[in-house]
């Protein structure tokens, strides 16, 4: 049963008794003053698919479903539910000592959404759950300029950079883009049969006259054009798109009769949804492009951790006073800043390193006692596929699925990877663009 911000209320004395229960690793030298600040980049709630019906019944034996929103829009599920990410963090971290349980902490805030409905919606959402009686005001980042967080124009990239960037794809699939959806075409064939509703190896495009079939796609992979660094073309981009589309239509809460045509379980749909990632992990975290993606976004956080530790810099997000900083983006600025930084992760349902409708990547910063060593903890969380279908309150019962992160070149073996944050600006520095190469 679905529950309104007001009712949530109602329960959030619970959460102290649950909160003693959570991982270890969230809350390890969590003592009062040790935490000081906490990055949360998180991607928009459930939306409906960003392609029109119409278009996907190309690929399908069957018509998709209508949704309640025009496409690539915020559902009200999907708000709902970053209302109840919202509750959560507002008491994890009231009961990490950062925050107070009640009250107004508006001034501790600083959140920043990127400027399309979703997100800005998905925004307003975390912040019903988070601070239900307190207006907090959310900055919309500009598309273009310094505070362009979450959109990417290229359109200024040079030719050098552009093919660069297919170079080092290319490089990564052997030179043969249509090898994508080769060295993936078992996935990509239980795909087939469940949009043609066949059997796996006995689809016969003669029983979809007028259909496209996934692997007669075309695939290449190009210079980017206009303001696009890249431009890639793999019938694996278009079943990993269909899968999270199906993946969508199950965390919204339809009739599993809907979801897939009713012709997938919810364990079959986690694992078709291992094409998002593999496509993912191809296009978006390649280094290069992951660096031209993200190195932005990795200089604006790094400064707004070092301006937190005493070090002023024009470049931190958010007010100096912040002891929260929301940025509500999509899933590619969390895998391309995972993919600059060598970020991976499991939760206990497939697929592996998600980025899931709601999920986050969470950046702390502590601080040792007296002193001035201040360290990085970064940690995953996200809903359960179920959590999100269901929109299940966070309890003891039910807690959100988190996965400790370490950092390559940086994390110790303490408990959380504490990652000292000397340490982490190199790592960063060292990830970030370098000078771009010369002609030859």
């Amino acid at each position: 049963m679905k529950t309104t911000v007001r009712e949530r209320n109602i329960w959030s004395l619970l959460v102290w008794a649950w909160l003693l229960a959570f991982p270890a690793h969230a809350t390890e030298n969590a003592a009062p003053g040790a935490l000081r600040l906490v990055i949360v980049l998180s991607r928009h709630g459930v939306r409906s698919p960003t392609t029109a019906p119409a278009r996907l019944d190309a690929y399908s034996r069957d018509a998709w479903p209508a949704w309640p929103v025009p496409p690539g829009y915020l559902t009200p599920h999907g708000k709902q539910l970053m209302a109840i990410m919202g509750h959560w963090y507002r008491a994890h971290y009231a009961q990490a000592g950062l925050l107070p349980a009640d009250g107004c902490v508006a001034s501790a805030l600083s959140v920043v959404a990127d400027d399309e409905q979703r997100t800005i919606e998905s925004a307003h959402g975390m912040m019903d759950g988070f601070d239900p009686h307190c207006p907090v005001t959310i900055q919309v980042a500009p598309r273009k300029g310094a505070d362009a967080l979450f959109a990417h124009d290229f359109s200024s990239a040079s030719a050098i950079s552009r093919d660069q960037a297919q170079a080092a794809v290319l490089g990564r699939i052997g030179g043969d883009a249509a090898r994508m959806a080769l060295a993936n075409a078992g996935l990509i064939e239980q795909m087939e049969s469940v949009l043609m509703d066949c059997a796996p190896g006995h689809c016969d495009a003669s029983k979809a006259p007028g259909k496209k079939w996934l692997m007669d796609q075309p695939a290449s992979v190009t210079p980017g054009q206009g303001d696009e660094l890249l431009g890639i073309k793999s019938p694996l981009h278009n079943a990993s798109s269909l899968a999270e589309d199906m993946y969508l239509e199950y965390v919204e809460g339809m009739p599993m009769a809907k979801v897939a045509w009713g012709r997938v379980s919810p364990p079959q749909l986690g694992h078709l949804l291992a094409l998002h990632s593999i496509y993912a992990d191809t296009s978006l975290r390649t280094p290069i492009v992951a660096r031209a993606y993200a190195g932005h976004l990795a200089q604006r956080l790094l400064a707004t951790l070092q301006e937190a530790a005493g070090s002023k810099d024009q470049q931190a997000m958010g007010s100096p006073k912040a002891k929260i900083v929301f940025l509500l983006g999509h899933d590619t600025q969390i895998e391309t800043l995972a993919g600059l930084l060598d970020l991976h992760w499991l939760l206990p349902e497939p697929p592996a390193d998600p980025a899931s409708v709601g999920g986050a990547l969470v950046f702390e910063l502590r601080r040792h006692g007296s002193s001035d060593r201040y360290d990085v903890r970064a940690y995953y969380v996200s809903q359960s596929m179920d959590q999100l279908r269901n929109g299940m309150e966070l309890d003891a019962a039910h807690p959100p699925q988190i996965a400790p992160i370490f950092i390559p070149g940086c994390s110790t073996s303490a408990p959380g990877y504490d990652c000292p944050l000397g340490r982490f600006a190199t790592t960063i520095t060292q990830a970030l663009p370098a000078a771009e190469p010369v002609q030859q």
